[in-house]
């Protein structure tokens, strides 16, 4: 509403004054002029623009109330438009002035929920009606056990909250006595006795008034004025201020609860989510000890993790240990003490779940039982948390928080914390550890695997060996037959060179004898490449297997083999090839050599066991290869008209040590290396059987190996 300074009639019956921002007084009751002197009118009008409100009351020093509203001088302004102050000073009895105090007091505690405003607020306005010389306000943690706030007030209304005051409780007998027994004193100074010092009495003054902070029937804190004349009426203030104050401090403590209730849930998941990003012990136990220490703030942080191997506490020397200190605080050189203190500390606080209570110290002159390790560590505050590992509860470890500065409560928040990650660490500790024994057996598989694959190759090679054996006659035969056409040779070799060189040979004799010669030295050199070729696919045959894959084409291996089988085929076996276009193979040649004479000797020998049955049986064996471009993989089948294969072996046929032959015919090691070697090259071989007509062995591999995939 916009009011123009001309309708306000400012009479003497009129108490009240009209000012703008700057100062300038517009209108004014003259006898108000030394009230008006002292209001800041700025300090007003800031208040209510930040405010948002249009008006507030104020209790002057002079016992009135003093209404300041917001108003407007011009009528064209809106109704929210405002360029002057309207002050109205209403005189006030006792109960008027105690009852706007309270209201004014009242208002301001409940305006706010930061602690550092709502003590601001209350000096200045308590010195205002109850004046003072020093006062404290003291507010308690939730166990009522140590002082959590300390607030001084000095003799201009200002509140000043101290630092880090930690106090027990039970060392300040003033205020222990009125924890037990809330009421509230004033205490006048007699100097013929010994006063205790007490947070919530100034020993230098006459007079203190002390009332205690009561919310919810528990005593939270005190406040105490002191150094002035306080009568009835300022007791019962006081009284009634406490209460409105005890409401704002319960209402700021579950503000801020709920605020470090979040935190702690952000710092647990922050830290849960650095160890457990890990699976390396040493990382998360030291991630562990850093973000603890760094943000409780303690003067150590020390994790000693002995594992499941420690049984007793004197086995600990060799325990891992990690610690955290901050600036200035010298680090534990020897934790074992430390470790052997908790081990045996912990070892009788378990409870009837199996689990381990944590052992808490605020201050460890309290404790008698470490034979001097609390005074050689430093350590003035001690909290020690157990790890236990999941999923058994094995007692594996401890994190110790120390303090050595000064002494400390540790509050819930903090014990409730610690619980928490060692908890977490408990599952990240099990699965680093799931992971060290996965890794273990890891590296122990593979060292198993490469003995596997050692042995893998002897067996090949003393299958070559052994298969080579059955060959060893028909191979002297191969060699024989061009040597013994060497020799023949030479003798009529040398006869030609004497004739030749003789007196009396004439020149037909010398055509003759030269073309004899020629066609001598043209066989020997035909036997000695037959020897070369049967030599060279001896030692392709027998060697070890090559390293790496070649691209070879697998008719050639197929030759080289049936030239070694040759012998054996005898007169009544007959091979036909059936030889398709195939591309070069990548593959290890001598291997796949070896299955194909294996696979050769099989139908032979199955054939011969036929023919020792049926003496007239003519064996025949096929041998065929294709080539599917789709694929891109060969296929090489070796037929033959033997005996065939029972269905009740044809599944076995492939397994170590299982044969239908006789004894010392086969080891029962041919087929099973076929089928791993064919596995190796990433192929397959299948059997096909008819019993009494016959059997197909048929091995498919890629053209090209596949290429290896990140896994």
């Amino acid at each position: 509403m916009s009011i123009p300074g001309h309708m306000i009639p400012l009479s003497n019956q009129y108490p009240a004054a009209i000012v703008r921002p700057n100062g300038q007084v517009v209108r004014h009751n003259p006898l108000y002029s030394d009230q008006l002197a002292d209001v800041d009118v700025l300090e007003i009008f800031q208040a209510l623009h930040f405010s948002g409100h249009r008006s507030q009351v104020h209790v002057t020093p002079q016992g009135t109330l003093l209404k300041a509203r917001l108003i407007t001088l011009n009528e064209k302004a809106g109704p929210y438009d405002s360029d002057a102050l309207l002050l109205e000073w209403t005189p006030m009895g006792e109960a008027e002035m105690r009852l706007a105090f309270f209201q004014i007091i009242s208002k301001a505690v409940n305006a706010s929920l930061i602690l550092d405003e709502i003590f601001d607020t209350l000096a200045e306005e308590i010195q205002r009606f109850i004046p003072y010389a020093s006062g404290t306000i003291v507010i308690l943690d939730d166990t009522q056990n140590i002082t959590k706030v300390v607030v001084k007030l000095d003799e201009t209304g200002q509140a000043h909250i101290q630092g880090d005051v930690q106090e027990f409780v039970g060392y300040d007998s003033l205020m222990s006595d009125l924890l037990h027994q809330p009421q509230s004193l004033i205490l006048h100074r007699q100097p013929e006795l010994e006063v205790k010092p007490s947070l919530i009495a100034d020993a230098a003054q006459e007079t203190n008034l002390v009332v205690p902070l009561i919310a919810k029937g528990y005593v939270i804190g005190f406040i105490n004025l002191a150094g002035g004349d306080f009568s009835p009426e300022s007791i019962n203030l006081l009284e009634d201020i406490s209460e409105q104050l005890a409401v704002a401090v319960e209402n700021a403590r579950l503000y801020w609860q709920t605020q470090n209730q979040a935190s702690r849930e952000f710092l647990i998941n922050h830290i849960t989510k650095a160890i457990r990003t890990s699976l390396d012990i040493e990382t998360i136990l030291q991630t562990t000890v850093d973000e603890v220490g760094r943000v409780l703030g303690v003067s150590r942080c020390i994790i000693s993790y002995w594992g499941r191997l420690a049984e007793s506490a004197d086995a600990l020397a060799f325990h891992q240990c990690f610690q955290y200190t901050l600036p200035g605080i010298s680090p534990i050189g020897n934790t074992a003490q430390l470790a052997q203190f908790e081990h045996r500390l912990f070892r009788n606080r378990q409870d009837n779940s199996g689990q381990y209570n944590p052992f808490v110290l605020n201050d460890v002159r309290d404790y008698t039982f470490d034979d001097g390790l609390f005074e050689l560590c430093g350590l003035k505050s001690l909290a020690v948390f157990p790890i236990q590992l999941a999923p058994d509860g094995a007692f594996v470890g401890t994190i110790s928080l120390q303090q050595c500065d000064t002494f400390r409560a540790w509050v819930s928040d903090d014990i409730d914390l610690l619980t928490a990650l060692a908890e977490h660490m408990s599952v990240a500790l099990h699965q680093a550890n799931l992971f060290h024994e996965t890794e273990q057996q890891r590296q122990q598989l593979e060292v198993a695997l490469l003995e596997l694959q050692q042995t893998q190759m002897h067996l090949v090679q003393s299958e070559k060996m052994a298969v080579l054996g059955q060959f060893v006659a028909g191979i002297a035969h191969e060699v024989n037959t061009p040597l013994g056409t060497i020799m023949a040779n030479e003798d009529t070799v040398l006869k030609c060179i004497e004739t030749l060189s003789g007196a009396g040979c004439s020149e037909a004799d010398r055509d003759k004898y030269k073309r004899v010669a020629s066609d001598l030295l043209g066989l020997n050199r035909m036997a000695t490449e037959r020897i070369e070729e049967i030599v060279k696919n001896l030692r392709n045959f027998a060697r070890l297997d090559e390293s790496d894959m070649k691209d070879v084409d697998l008719h050639e291996g197929l030759e080289a083999t049936l030239m070694l089988a040759q012998r054996s085929l005898a007169g009544h076996i007959t091979v036909e090839k059936r030889f398709g276009n195939l591309p070069a193979v990548t593959c290890f040649a001598g291997l796949l050599n070896q299955v194909f004479l294996n696979l050769l000797v099989n139908a032979i020998q199955t054939i011969n066991e036929k023919r020792e049955r049926l003496p007239t049986h003519q064996g025949h064996i096929i041998l065929t290869t294709t080539y599917d471009p789709s694929a891109e993989s060969v296929a090489i089948a070796v037929t033959d008209n033997g005996m065939g294969i029972d269905e009740a072996h044809r599944a076995k046929v492939f397994d170590p040590g299982f044969t239908t032959k006789g004894v010392g015919v086969g080891t029962g090691l041919g087929l099973a290396l076929c089928y791993k070697i064919v596995e190796k090259h990433h192929g397959a071989i299948h059997v096909e059987s008819t019993v009494g007509h016959g059997t197909t062995m048929t091995v498919e591999i890629p053209v090209y190996p596949p290429k290896p995939t990140n896994s």
